[in-house]
């Protein structure tokens, strides 16, 4: 009888481990197939995504041929009138008015594309910003201690909101001078070299060349969170010294200009004049105000804005009270492209940098090439 039990209770300790092994079997098998899901999910995941981002790329790409071809069509349509080039220079007019500005948003298949081109020379280019005015005095008149283009970013600080004077804005200026000088001598007084920005926490170096992107900024002496943040959107960093159109200037860089020795910026309510009386465009063959005279497309050279009715109520009729002309345009080479594409659960954005220019052989084609491209701030 004991015998039997004692048979009995082996066979049902037997039976248990049988159990718990196939239970712990069962367990690591699962955890394995559970495993192998989520990493085939994983993959899968990974693979849309990888596939989808490289459409979305796809199309960034195909946005900026579509760009170069607008851009592209209208130079050569101002080449037919003989205006876009002379003796190999850039000389056409581009104004707020013309096909290259208009934006668009619009669905493709899947995927939703938004996009709009700016004329990068309506932002003050930050590489202006060197040198020195000649004759240079440090203690003389504002014109002899700035150039035209320091002396417009001076006035440009100015249209801040919250109110900058001009000496805060002559220190930033001097920062900037030094951001962007080869030498170690500071400017004024709120001139900056690496003495200075070694001793911050954490510590680093001037620049001592020009702006590559507006985000050096930051780094500046003197400008702050909430400078910069005004200041941003109306700046840009060409690889050149070129300076603003004034058919697409922003009201805050027309109130930059001012007659000469004149620190502070224009009024508010004279820059709002001169933009708002840019001239527009008409639509060729049109039956409607027949008798009205055709208005031109916008201003085709600096000395048809300096000598319009509005520039001389605001400068006067004397041209010894005029703007510069130094760094003022009427046409650009240089267009900012801001897109974006959705598609699926997915979005991708790009801004780029086109550059449109003239070709050197004898058929003066015109062509385009991406200067630069950001995901973020120019």
């Amino acid at each position: 009888m004991k015998q039997k039990m004692k048979q009995k209770k082996t066979l049902y300790g037997q039976q248990g481990t049988v159990l718990v092994i196939a239970v712990f079997i069962a367990s690591v098998i699962i955890a394995i197939a559970a495993r192998f899901t989520s990493g085939f999910q994983l993959s899968v995941a990974r693979t849309e995504q990888s596939i989808v981002n490289a459409q979305l790329q796809q199309f960034l790409y195909s946005i900026e041929d579509f760009s170069s071809w607008v851009l592209i069509e209208d130079a050569e349509a101002d080449d037919a009138d003989g205006n876009y080039i002379k003796n190999g220079v850039y000389a056409s007019y581009d104004h707020l008015q013309e096909r290259w500005a208009t934006s668009i948003d619009v669905p493709i298949d899947d995927a939703k594309i938004e996009a709009s081109l700016e004329d990068a020379l309506s932002r003050f280019n930050l590489n202006q910003l060197q040198g020195r005015p000649s004759p240079y005095s440090v203690n003389g008149l504002f014109v002899e201690r700035y150039t035209t283009a320091q002396q417009r970013f001076i006035r440009l600080l100015q249209t801040h909101p919250d109110g900058i004077d001009v000496s805060l804005a002559e220190e930033i200026m001097q920062a900037v001078i030094d951001w962007v000088d080869p030498d170690s001598a500071p400017t004024g007084q709120g001139g900056a070299e690496n003495n200075y920005y070694e001793s911050l926490d954490p510590s680093y170096r001037a620049a001592n060349r020009f702006f590559i992107s507006v985000t050096e900024l930051r780094q500046v002496k003197g400008i702050t969170n909430e400078i910069y943040s005004y200041m941003e959107p109306l700046l840009i960093a060409l690889p050149n010294a070129e300076g603003f159109n004034i058919n697409t200037a922003s009201l805050a860089l027309i109130r930059s200009l001012n007659q000469p020795n004149v620190e502070t910026p224009l009024t508010e309510q004279d820059a709002v004049m001169l933009v708002s009386n840019r001239p527009l465009m008409t639509v060729v063959g049109s039956t409607s105000d027949l008798d009205e005279p055709p208005l031109t497309e916008a201003y085709e050279s600096v000395e048809d804005f300096l000598t319009s009715n509005e520039a001389s109520q605001v400068f006067g009729g004397d041209p010894i009270f005029w703007p510069s002309v130094n760094g003022l345009r009427t046409g650009s080479e240089y267009f900012i492209l801001t897109a974006k594409v959705s598609m699926l659960d997915y979005q991708r954005s790009q801004i780029s940098i086109i550059k449109r220019e003239s070709t050197t052989d004898s058929a003066k084609s015109v062509k385009t090439k991406v200067i630069r491209r950001t995901r973020e701030q120019l």
